[in-house]
């Protein structure tokens, strides 16, 4: 891992470049991984967080076989769509100038788009006159997906120009930034999203090229909770995964389905608030909107005087606290933890002897200003459920504004005995 790259920058961004998440880890950090871990053609790699699919594209580049799982479908979509190399790029081309042709009498039919189901959400819930997007922006983003779906194509030919019309959706068309969290900035004027949507499939058709001669390696894509792994929904390999590469998510305010909302409204799996909570449920707890009151994960790790002391920490701060959310920050901790344990718990059985594994853990102080030693904590929980600790290793660090103290994000280094 070279230190003259960016800790989340891509060294190699064929492939990933198709749409990333921007709390994701970046390709030279897994090709690393891989190189240490001694993994080549054959052996079989875990992801079960899986975010984009940076892992899982990694190792199909390297030849190494990977299931990656993911609770949110829109990740789950976009890393499925990014190691499916079959698709000729001519072919793809053809497809997005049909898509050319028949946008703009489907543009100007606004009633009809008005009652696209992603339409009606944003409007519903205020997303729209909040400016996450501007109507013209979000007609242009529907006339495209409308023609995408007339296509006489193929689904996976499809996805592929729905997956470019989503990038174009988030980077082009909408108000939103993120410094990681998510904003609304001022509103953008004169932006060809169609023309952004073209081009990005002319890269996408570009890296299809280099990709198509690659090593031939499975990748598999599965939706499903990570708490809850098993062999009844998971195809594993015969004697288990050789070694489990991830990134879940860190205990903080990061509210992942927020982050991801454009894209889960613009897929149609977010259609109003019951199908959001379904997906929250399916998480692992890592912030105050994502409670709820039949959670029980925390019970795993009651007797955990290292979490308890901390928890007891939080909520001794939070006492001087009004609003709602700080009285929830000892739970969220407790219920994150005990869902990591039952995480590791469930993965267990799923690996080989002597299975490698190296999970990225971010520090995290969001809890008022209390920090949580994340890598720490769980290496202490997969200790007790009998994995060998190797090592904790600082990735990059990062300052925490509100108290400019600095922060690591480490990787944990452990494997099955």
């Amino acid at each position: 891992m070279s230190a003259a790259i960016h800790p989340q920058a891509f060294k190699n961004g064929e492939v990933h470049d198709w749409y990333k998440l921007v709390l994701g880890y970046s390709d030279h950090l897994v090709a690393g991984i891989v190189r240490e871990f001694q993994l080549s053609p054959g052996s079989t790699v875990l992801d079960p967080f899986c975010g984009s699919g940076t892992t899982a594209v990694e190792c199909k580049k390297l030849g190494v076989d990977c299931w990656a799982v993911d609770a949110n479908p829109a990740s789950c979509f976009a890393a499925r769509v990014k190691t499916n190399w079959r698709l000729l790029p001519t072919k793809l081309i053809a497809a997005a100038d049909q898509v050319s042709i028949a946008f703009p009498a489907i543009r100007r039919d606004r009633s009809a788009l008005t009652l696209d189901p992603t339409y009606c959400y944003l409007q519903d819930t205020g997303m729209l006159s909040r400016g996450w997007i501007s109507r013209a922006r979000l007609w242009d983003i529907l006339a495209i997906k409308s023609a995408v779906r007339e296509l006489p194509a193929s689904s996976e030919y499809k996805d592929l120009l729905l997956l470019a019309a989503m990038d174009a959706l988030v980077h082009t068309a909408s108000n939103v930034r993120f410094g990681p969290e998510l904003y609304c900035s001022t509103k953008r004027e004169r932006v060809d999203v169609l023309k952004h949507f073209r081009s990005h499939v002319a890269v996408m058709a570009n890296d299809l090229k280099l990709a198509r001669s690659s090593r031939n390696a499975s990748i598999h894509v599965a939706l499903g909770d990570s708490r809850q792994l098993s062999r009844s929904w998971i195809a594993v390999p015969r004697g288990g995964f050789d070694a489990v590469i991830c990134s879940p998510p860190y205990p903080a305010e990061h509210d992942y389905t927020r982050n991801g909302r454009l894209e889960l409204a613009f897929l149609e799996h977010v259609t109003d608030l019951e199908s959001l909570r379904q997906i929250k449920k399916t998480m692992v707890r890592s912030h105050t909107k994502g409670i709820y009151l039949t959670d029980v994960d925390s019970e795993l790790i009651g007797d955990n005087l290292r979490i308890s002391r901390l928890v007891q920490r939080i909520e001794t701060k939070a006492l001087a606290k009004t609003h709602g959310f700080a009285r929830l920050y000892g739970r969220v901790t407790k219920e994150y933890f005990g869902g990591m344990k039952r995480h590791l718990s469930t993965l267990q059985p799923l690996l080989k002897k002597g299975a490698r594994c190296a999970y990225i853990l971010g520090d995290q102080a969001s809890y008022l200003r209390t920090r949580i030693p994340t890598a720490e904590i769980i290496a202490d929980i997969a200790e007790e459920l009998g994995f060998a600790i190797e090592d904790i290793r600082v990735w990059r660090r990062r300052k925490v504004s509100s108290t400019q103290r600095s922060l690591a994000e480490n990787v944990l280094l452990f494997r099955k005995q």
